[in-house]
């Protein structure tokens, strides 16, 4: 490490905190199963939208997102990405998750898998929502006209799978959810009985 002479304290390089940066994100693909593969463009993608997803969920893994056609997208991270293969491929590191973390390394995995188009979507319908302060529906519009190639089905999959895992239902959507599978559950009892 290079010291400053008008330092008091020195200044650790910069490499040196990208490092610890790109192992919490290996240690999250770890807990994931994700094995990555620079030469794919879908696990590119997959990587790019889980880290994403995850600075939208409020982990702090220190790379900012922007919004690009195919969605949020983190440059630095790209540059890890390239500057440190072996440690991606192998997923060494030194890094652990916390009991927090593995929580909600655990719910995106089950709620989105390690599929690219939802998790593509999910994350640039959190990204209008969250980032830009979209309201719900306003979203949904910007996600349909960014990404045209994606049915109806596929857009709405990846909406409410990132619903799933980015919000937290209030008790006001819990009471109402409650009502109204409430109708379905004492009509499935009724015809159940008869």
């Amino acid at each position: 490490m290079e010291a400053d002479e008008g330092l008091a304290v020195p200044v650790p390089p910069l490499r040196s905190m990208t490092m610890e940066k790109y192992k919490k994100v290996i240690a999250f693909f770890k807990e994931l199963g994700f094995r990555f593969d620079l030469s794919s463009f879908d696990d590119r993608l997959v990587a790019q939208k889980l880290v994403c997803l995850l600075e939208l969920k409020g982990v702090d893994l220190g790379y900012s997102c922007s919004l690009y056609v195919r969605g949020p997208y983190s440059p630095d991270l790209t540059v890890d990405l390239y500057a440190f293969p072996n440690e991606f491929s192998t997923m060494v590191t030194g890094s652990r998750l916390t009991s927090e973390e593995k929580e909600t390394a655990d719910d995106l995995g089950r709620i989105f898998g390690l599929k690219p188009v939802p998790l593509e979507v999910g994350a640039t319908y959190g990204y209008y929502t969250l980032r830009q302060g979209s309201d719900p529906l306003e979203a949904v519009r910007q996600v349909k006209r960014l990404k045209p190639f994606y049915s109806e089905a596929q857009i709405a999959l990846g909406v409410s799978k990132a619903k799933q895992f980015l919000f937290t239902p209030t008790k006001n959507d819990l009471d109402t959810l409650k009502e109204e599978t409430g109708i379905w559950q004492r009509a499935s009892l009724k015809n159940h009985e008869a």
